[in-house]
């Protein structure tokens, strides 16, 4: 036992967290919930590397070079749309290979990223150095961490999706700063250094050593081998089928799936782009940076709400309400006339947003199950960066035409509505009528 136990802390970390010798181990903690600490930690530099820090990396070269935002619009815009395309063959890829080598892809072409912005002279060289980060970002956002969680759970799928991406919003409150205060002291190349050091630091030994393509891998069972439950049981074979894509694209319920999923994405992103100009006219500077707060932590305590109630609703309920409650809180902004109103709509938004993100994976896994997850959910993965890409532009663009922000939320609102109506639907509609039509 001990020369096993001695061979396996050698093998790397995750062998010594999985001996099959040691059963107290095994028992006690299932690697599953090890799995879910490490996506946490690629969550960071998924979000807080490639996302939050495009607004410092934007305010720089609008102080450095003089371009106006609207000028540098175009690349962050690029960036969803080709993570959406990127998404594509990441999840072709998580499917056929499993997700240690993307993880490590996804590495390296943000590492190429953050050479080509510390390089960045001219405006149009921001767009192929953001391309290159969203080819990075799509290699470890949810397309992968939604396959990772959902080899590994079935059970408790709802809450370790929720939990596999709690920690994202807390390495910004680092890495922002961080990059901010490197940039302002020693210039952008130190910044976008320290930021490529921290990506290489977490990404690579979780690839290599931490996360497992799903239990079997390591001898053990999914859910740790614990029998489902009597609700539970009829997904079990829904879980393993095996789809083509071309199967899933013949079935009414991918394209709700992406429809819903994508009005989710564009709601979020065009609150959350214009959610300070919006408040700033009615609350001043430091009372719309006060919403923006008060909206993150409301985040924080909704993604504890579903880690802690997720198994006790179904995941049908659960888009039903979430998707419910944001409309209702583009709804109360839009007809609105107090601060109270102005407050407590984006507190709500704030809530469900994390979940909206949560959810994505959760929904397209529910209806299709995990073995054929990857390539599924990369094609509804073009969707969701679609409609991230448009939310922005089309609120934008209701401005310029004379129409007001309460316009938009409430245009926002009914495409919610329109998307708590179909999510249900897809996942009622999902299951495969027969092996012939699932199978590769």
């Amino acid at each position: 036992m001990a020369r096993r136990n001695l061979y396996s802390f050698w093998s790397g970390p995750s062998a010594a967290f999985c001996s099959h010798s040691d059963t107290t181990m095994t028992e006690k903690l299932y690697y599953g919930w090890i799995i879910v600490i490490a996506c946490n930690l690629v969550a960071c530099i998924t979000w807080d590397v490639t996302i939050f820090n495009q607004g410092v990396f934007a305010a720089y070269w609008i102080r450095e070079f003089g371009w106006s935002p609207a000028t540098l619009a175009l690349a962050p815009t690029l960036f969803q749309l080709w993570a959406g395309v990127a998404g594509v063959f990441v999840g072709r890829s998580v499917d056929h290979w499993g997700p240690k080598p993307v993880i490590l892809i996804g590495a390296v072409f943000i590492c190429v990223a953050l050479a080509a912005i510390a390089r960045v002279a001219a405006a149009w060289q921001a767009i192929p150095a953001f391309l290159l980060m969203g080819t990075g970002f799509a290699c470890i956002h949810t397309v992968t961490l939604g396959k990772i969680v959902a080899r590994w759970f079935l059970a408790q799928r709802a809450r370790a999706m929720a939990a596999a991406t709690f920690g994202a919003g807390f390495g910004g409150a680092a890495l922002v700063p961080l990059n901010a205060g490197l940039i302002e002291a020693y210039g952008i190349e130190a910044g976008c250094l320290a930021l490529a050091i921290v990506t290489l630091v977490v990404l690579i030994p979780m690839a290599l050593w931490v996360i497992k393509d799903g239990p079997e891998s390591m001898g053990l069972e999914i859910d740790n081998g614990a029998p489902p439950a009597p609700e539970e049981a009829a997904r079990v074979d829904n879980d393993t089928a095996t789809w083509t894509l071309a199967g899933a694209m013949a079935r009414p319920a991918f394209w709700a799936l992406a429809l819903a999923l994508g009005f989710g994405m564009l709601a979020q992103s065009a609150y959350l782009y214009h959610q300070t100009p919006f408040h700033e006219g009615r609350l001043g500077l430091l009372g719309a940076a006060g919403v923006v707060s008060a909206t993150t932590l409301a985040g924080i305590a909704g993604r504890v709400i579903f880690i802690t109630l997720g198994p006790r609703l179904s995941t049908l309920k659960w888009t039903t309400l979430v998707f419910g409650l944001q409309a209702l809180s583009f709804a109360i902004l839009g007809f609105g006339e107090s601060e109270a109103a102005l407050w407590g709509g984006s507190i709500l938004f704030g809530a469900t947003m994390g979940l909206v993100i949560t959810l994505q994976p959760l929904t397209v896994a529910q209806a299709f199950g995990r073995t054929s997850f990857g390539r599924i959910y990369g094609a509804i993965y073009f969707a969701i960066r679609a409609g991230a890409a448009v939310g922005p532009i089309a609120i934008g663009l209701m401005l310029v035409e004379g129409f007001g922000y309460a316009d938009g939320w409430l245009l926002v609102a009914l495409s919610l509505i329109v998307a708590a109506l179909l999510l249900p639907a897809a996942l009622r509609a999902s299951k495969p009528s027969s092996p012939s039509q699932t199978s590769a």
